[in-house]
């Protein structure tokens, strides 16, 4: 039976703030990625509620929402429910306020993403050739070959049409006309041109000869470039002939820069990065698959993973990868090794279905499920799976193991036979077998607890009682007051979203003077840009949101001053912002402050009131959580 997505979907938008909440929304393989007007009105543990979620994530101002091999099914039906899309032709005005490293990334991002459905099918015929090849069932000078083989390497051949496509919606440019882009540069008559090898001239200009099949960064270059000579040519267009007009002058201006400067320009970034790469492979060696390898978790936690695929892509199409797709084999290998060791050791029985079923998941390439779900929950054997991963890519360093096909899971097996014949895939697998079998060991030898071990060790405490000498196996973590005046209970704010305790439980204080100090020893994790809100963890692990006024994100900022930045350790007590309560209040916003604990769900009791309706001063004792 088919399973109806509709409704999750329906409760995402709602847990997101509503359709209206969301400017844009695309995906990956594994991930949701939105971009929202209010991030306050993002309720993430209702996202984390659902089902086909396992897990959400912030990157600058992108909110990814993990739903593994479910993200077609709910992107289809948050598109049939209205969501704007990747294809809507409105900007998206969050993207703009951003640093230059970080536009970079995202926009390399967005262009190399949605192609990993296509480059996964063209490696994996790719696998299969070689395949019949190996076991001698076609001959490498039949039809059949030469037929399989164009098929499979259409994809790469042909990537500047795949990045002109997806580049033209990242910089906002009309698709057809930087597919046009990715024409001129693949165009047959340009191809025989070069490859005669007589000097190119356009205008006396000279024209350097460079080949674009396979290639990714010029391409990306041209559309961004587009962009702005877009904009130009339609300044400077009459409105009676626009329609004529301004496509054929960006044409006629794109194209010229394109085979003229850009083009080469590219062309020398791409090689500048194999160069930086064979360095890095040179100097360090077997050390920065290593170091590679061990980080990733981390890196695809940012969601940078597939900035560096254009590097991978470009060592596959030169003659082999011993770098990218190597380090990312062994990373997704021993995230499966560590979360099939999870679910082997675990006595709960849900985490033992999600550990065994993202297990399986990263072993065939995505791991989101099984590091969100799974490894990083359970904190030990995300460490685990960083420590095996290092250990089988220094082992595949010292093997000099290579890549012939982009591929990062099991299905890279078939894709270590090439140039040097079966040494070097028997040198995969060993470094495969290294990266799960050390991953799998050392998660049963590191532990962790899950959910069903907490059980247990509460019983044992009930069973304790009696003894005088017992200690108590829960803890009373008090949270103080952050501001002086009068407590409400959460029910009586006036906010649904509070007042329903959507984001968790906790309490308000109607402030009577603007200055909030911190609640607990702990860690500033985030303030927001309008200074209205922060997220502070205590050193006992409360995670607790402080909300200062209802709406009052609409101000921008204006009236508030911050006194510490984001990752600060802060003592209890020590002023966090001040804010001009009278000004809030002429502005017709209510400055009420809620203490919001978000992850109440990891404690054995809701959060207790100590005051309701009585003055508060800051530093007295607000909540206890149990």
């Amino acid at each position: 039976m088919k399973k109806d997505y509709s409704k999750s979907a329906e409760k995402l938008v709602q847990a997101m703030g509503g359709k209206d909440n969301i400017t844009r929304v695309f995906h990956c393989m594994t991930r949701l990625r939105f971009y929202v007007k209010d991030k306050n009105k993002i309720h993430e543990a209702e996202i984390k509620k659902l089902s086909e979620i396992s897990g959400v994530n912030w990157h600058q101002d992108q909110f990814q929402v993990i739903a593994g091999n479910e993200v077609n099914e709910l992107y289809a039906e948050l598109v049939k429910m209205g969501v704007q899309d990747d294809d809507a032709d409105s900007p998206v005005k969050t993207m703009e306020k951003k640093s230059v490293g970080s536009a970079i990334i995202d926009s390399v991002t967005g262009c190399m993403t949605p192609m990993i459905p296509a480059l996964t099918a063209a490696g994996m015929i790719k696998v299969v050739l070689t395949l019949l090849t190996t076991f001698h069932l076609v001959s490498d000078t039949s039809d059949t070959y030469q037929v399989i083989s164009f098929i499979g390497d259409a994809a790469f051949y042909f990537m500047p049409f795949l990045i002109a496509a997806n580049a033209a919606k990242v910089f906002r440019v009309n698709q057809s006309l930087a597919l046009i882009m990715a024409g001129v540069f693949l165009h047959p008559n340009f191809t025989a041109m070069i490859a005669s090898g007589d000097p190119i001239t356009f205008f006396s200009i000279p024209v350097t000869p460079t080949t674009y099949s396979y290639s990714v960064i010029p391409v990306i270059l041209m559309v961004w470039i587009m962009s702005y000579i877009v904009k130009f040519v339609d300044r400077i267009t009459p409105r009676i002939v626009k329609l004529i007009l301004h496509p054929t002058l960006v044409i006629l201006i794109s194209a010229p820069i394109a085979v003229i400067a850009v083009g080469p320009l590219g062309g020398i970034i791409g090689d500048g990065l194999a160069v930086a790469i064979d360095f890095l492979s040179t100097k360090l060696g077997f050390i920065i698959i290593g170091i590679l390898s061990a980080a990733f978790p981390f890196i695809v936690m940012t969601g940078m993973h597939h900035a560096l695929t254009p590097i991978g892509l470009n060592a596959v199409a030169t003659g082999g990868d011993t770098l990218i797709f190597v380090s990312q084999v062994c990373s997704n290998v021993a995230q499966g090794g560590a979360s099939l060791a999870v679910a082997v050791r675990s006595k709960d029985k849900n985490m033992k279905q999600l550990a065994s079923a993202s297990g399986i998941s990263a072993l065939m390439g995505i791991t989101e499920p099984a590091l969100y779900g799974v490894t990083l929950k359970l904190k030990r054997p995300v460490i685990a799976a960083a420590i095996a991963a290092g250990i089988g890519g220094i082992v595949g360093g010292l093997l000099q193991v290579t890549l012939y096909i982009a591929q990062n899971c099991l299905l890279a097996i078939p894709a270590f036979i090439g140039e040097k014949g079966m040494s070097n895939f028997l040198y995969g697998i060993t470094m495969i077998i290294v990266s799960f079998a050390a991953a799998f060991i050392l998660t049963m030898i590191f532990g962790f607890q899950d959910d069903a071990e907490d059980g247990e060790d509460a019983a044992d405490g009930e069973k304790n009682k009696a003894g005088k000498e017992a200690k108590p196996l829960v803890e009373k973590i008090q949270i103080l007051s952050p501001a002086t005046g009068t407590v409400k209970d959460i029910t009586e704010v006036p906010d649904k979203t509070f007042a329903d305790k959507i984001l968790g439980d906790g309490a308000a204080v109607v402030p009577e003077e603007g200055k909030i100090y911190a609640p607990a020893d702990g860690t500033v994790v985030n303030i927001m840009d309008t200074k209205h809100g922060i997220m502070f963890q205590t050193a006992k692990g409360v995670q607790l949101l402080l909300h200062i006024g209802l709406e009052t994100v609409n101000l921008n900022g204006k009236y508030f001053i911050s006194h510490v930045e984001n990752g600060a350790r802060v003592k209890a007590g020590e002023l966090l912002v001040e804010f001009d309560l009278e000004a809030i209040r002429k502005e017709g916003y209510d400055p009420i402050t809620l203490v919001i604990v978000t992850n109440g769900e990891d404690y054995i009791r809701s959060v207790n009131m100590i005051k309701s309706g009585e003055k508060t001063a800051h530093g007295d004792c607000l909540l206890t959580i149990v």
